[in-house]
């Protein structure tokens, strides 16, 4: 993507960056809603996962993607972020920002991409990231016999 502003005021340049969901990305995903499934607390993500230097450094990225949330005390995934994982909603698979800020599909920006977002599920992205059936069929009776 080739786009950018210049400000009226200061003449300061504002360049548009796009982002792709990649693998990467869904593993630490994986990785923050296992910890939020297990726990129901925030995640620091040093502490609490196990990431990878690719990984802790574009972690940040996911909220573009409206998939995580950071807050004073933590990262939690959103809902759609935990649908996404559980293979129950479609997540969008390309980003552009300009200074962190994410943009509307239709800002004059896109018209420039020759890529165009698309939704995708999970499994499109990474297969192995994808909590499937048995695994929820594990975490129910590991729940019942704490009772």
């Amino acid at each position: 993507m080739r786009y950018q502003e210049k400000c009226e005021c200061c003449g300061h340049i504002k360049t548009a960056f796009t982002h792709r969901l990649s693998k990467q990305l869904v593993m630490a995903l994986r990785q923050l809603v296992d910890h939020y499934d297990k726990t129901k607390l925030p995640c620091n993500l040093q502490k609490d996962l196990d990431l990878n230097k690719n990984q802790y450094n574009n972690f940040q990225k996911l909220q573009y993607f409206y998939l995580v949330k950071r807050t004073d005390i933590g990262w939690f995934p959103t809902a759609q972020g935990m649908l996404f994982i559980k293979g129950k909603e479609r997540s969008i698979d390309l980003v552009a920002t300009i200074e962190s800020k994410v943009l509307e599909y239709n800002h004059k920006a896109w018209d420039r991409s020759t890529v165009k977002p698309r939704l995708v599920m999970v499994w499109e992205i990474h297969k192995d990231s994808w909590k499937q059936r048995v695994e929820y069929q594990e975490e129910k009776s590991s729940q019942e016999s704490i009772w």
